[in-house]
């Protein structure tokens, strides 16, 4: 995303790309603990929201 302009300069792919997998792996383990999907949606929705602060304008 980076090098197709998408993300500004001064993000870090890596640690975005960390963090949504962690969030995944977060969401998933509640998911089947809850068994409902609130806990993945809000999770992904904040991640989305975090790599969106991102983005190249």
């Amino acid at each position: 995303m980076q090098e197709r302009g998408e993300l500004n300069e001064d993000a870090d792919p890596a640690h975005l790309a960390l963090a949504l997998l962690a969030a995944l792996q977060g969401g998933l383990s509640m998911t089947q603990t809850r068994r409902d999907t609130i806990a993945l949606e809000a999770v992904l929705n904040a991640m989305i929201d975090r790599i969106r602060c991102h983005a190249a304008d």
